[in-house]
């Protein structure tokens, strides 16, 4: 179960996790794991935090925006500086909120650390973005938008499932072991094992 960016920006969330017993609640109730985003505050620096919640109502973890477009720097939220990966009972799950899709760097690093689920809470208007990323990091990729379709994409990009009215839900069931293309290998060890960090990627004339 996942709720969308907008619920950061609706609820206003402050505070350590402990204060939302309520995502727990429905977490246990439900026996199902909920991903949302909130806005946490940790000393004097806000975050826009996805949390990811189990079955019985617990934390797994949680995953601070690394990438924030102007108006949340001109809110005063903090970036976040890394990206976790969190095993569950049914696979290896990592999360991205919005803005991160704008660049492959961050589901690839996911994807580096064995991530086979994305889970990205959204506002709107990232949908080639999150289309690309699946696919070239051969992951499954879930949405939860405010603005746009809520979906579950495939690590070929196609739609699994969708939820195109506010109250309604995608639901799929998936196969992470299914290998996707067969004729070109398992792309997944494939990503691993013909990325190239040693060549660099600089602009002609930057000098960083």
């Amino acid at each position: 179960m996942g709720w969308n960016e907008g619920s950061v920006h609706r609820r206003r969330r402050i505070g350590p996790w402990p204060d939302n017993r309520r995502l727990a609640q429905v977490a246990r109730a439900r026996k199902t794991y909920i991903a949302t985003s909130l806005v946490e505050r940790e000393g004097t620096a806000i975050y826009n935090t996805a949390v990811l919640i189990d079955r019985d109502g617990r934390l797994v973890g949680k995953y601070r925006k690394v990438n924030l477009p102007y108006d949340e720097f001109e809110d005063g939220i903090t970036p976040g500086s890394e990206y976790p990966v969190f095993q569950t009972d049914f696979g290896k799950v990592g999360m991205m909120i919005c803005w991160d899709s704008q660049f492959p760097d961050a589901a690839r690093a996911l994807a580096l650390q064995g991530a086979e689920i994305i889970l990205m809470p959204i506002w709107d208007g990232t949908a080639p973005l999150t289309l690309a990323r699946a696919i070239e990091n051969q992951v499954f990729l879930v949405t939860s938008a405010y603005g746009d379709p809520s979906v579950i994409l495939d690590p070929q990009g196609k739609q699994v499932a969708i939820a195109t009215e506010q109250g309604t839900a995608a639901i799929a069931t998936i196969d992470l072991n299914r290998r996707y293309e067969s004729h070109l290998g398992v792309m997944r060890e494939r990503i691993v094992r013909e990325l190239h960090p040693e060549i660099p990627v600089k602009r002609p004339g930057f000098v960083q």
